[in-house]
């Protein structure tokens, strides 16, 4: 098969069912009750920086996704900020009413302003964990990147290696554009175990570093795991120099 045919299955693929890569394992039964880290009910906090031109920044306006997307970077330091966290809520919902087939629900929250919700879903059993980014606005860019993942048993210097097409509604000037839908390659290899500050204190986390190659560059990931708390700290390096970082500041079980 050639890459073009490739690409255009996977794209068809993705438009009739959930949005996964191909070697994530799903639940076929019953799907949240097997859930190690996520459970129903959990609520994640999460602060955020946007880096670039070696600039701290976060966002003002921020909504939209595709075409629609509509936001503002400002200063650190800007009285304007409406969105200073990232609240990530699992949700109780029944297998109708999920946004992706096969995956426990998850809604993403901007605060403090409540600058609307949005929602999708991860997996989490006992042969991975998988975690859909937020993707609201700017976040839009986190498309290009690897998603959270990890693949149980874990180990220092396990890797794994998937793939994913996207189309070019995820592109952005700021952060890279394509007209034919765009195949990521991606590769995971846990590379060391860290202790970890956080705000609730110092906890054991593997670290995972990922890279999504494709036509248009290279974009990374280093995410902090625990097996208590799931990410705890997820470091973005995207195309065009930006730099995205996230941190667990708060947490609460269901």
């Amino acid at each position: 098969m050639t890459k073009k045919l490739t690409i255009l299955f996977l794209v068809i693929f993705q438009l009739s069912v959930a949005q996964h890569y191909d070697t994530v394992v799903l639940d076929t039964g019953n799907i949240d009750a097997t859930n190690e880290v996520y459970k129903v009910g959990n609520t994640y906090v999460f602060n955020y920086e946007i880096i670039r031109n070696g600039k701290i920044l976060k966002l003002k306006t921020n909504k939209g996704m595709y075409a629609s997307t509509v936001f503002e970077l400002v200063p650190l330091v800007s009285p304007a900020i409406e969105v200073d966290r990232i609240r990530l809520i699992v949700q109780q919902v029944s297998d109708a009413e999920r946004t992706n087939e096969g995956q426990t629900e998850i809604s993403y929250i901007q605060e403090p302003l409540s600058r609307g919700m949005s929602l999708t879903g991860l997996v989490d059993n006992a042969d991975n964990i998988w975690l859909h980014p937020i993707r609201t606005g700017f976040f839009n860019a986190l498309q290009t990147a690897p998603f959270p993942f990890v693949k149980k048993p874990l180990k220092v210097g396990n890797e794994w290696s998937d793939k994913m097409a996207i189309g070019k509604n995820w592109g952005n000037v700021l952060w890279g554009t394509w007209e034919e839908p765009l195949l990521l390659s991606y590769h995971y290899k846990v590379t060391t175990m860290e202790m970890v500050k956080t705000a609730f204190g110092t906890i054991e986390c593997y670290v995972i570093e990922s890279n999504a190659k494709s036509d248009i560059g290279e974009t990374k990931l280093k995410s902090y795991f625990s097996e208590i708390y799931g990410f705890v700290r997820l470091e973005y390096e995207l195309l065009n120099g930006i730099k995205v970082n996230f941190w667990l500041m708060d947490f609460k079980k269901g």
